[in-house]
């Protein structure tokens, strides 16, 4: 990331919320749990055999679609630090635990 880390405020949050939903809605993948915070995001996804990166760019993209279109970031650069962390939950406990 080349800025400075952004705090998202309440709107920003809730619109990432939705483009996340929006695209599980879109790609057919179940959401499970999602959690925006100021700082950081977390999700539960069945994403099928789709690798966890392309589904953590296609949140962070659409994301950022969204706050530009709602007017909530205007600055060029992604909002998000690169890669992150990524899981494969196997089981079901897994899932109750990442949920939880």
């Amino acid at each position: 990331m080349k800025r400075d880390p952004l705090t998202l405020n309440k709107a920003q949050r809730e619109c990432v919320e939705a483009a996340i939903k929006d695209t599980c809605e879109k790609r057919g993948w179940d959401l499970y749990a999602k959690n925006t915070r100021t700082n950081h995001v977390h999700s539960v996804v069945t994403i099928g055999v789709v690798k966890p990166s392309v589904a953590l760019n296609a949140f962070k993209a659409n994301a950022t679609r969204a706050m530009r279109e709602a007017g909530l970031y205007a600055c060029d650069e992604t909002p998000w630090a690169d890669n992150r962390s990524k899981r494969w939950l196997w089981t079901r406990d897994e899932v109750n635990r990442a949920i939880n």
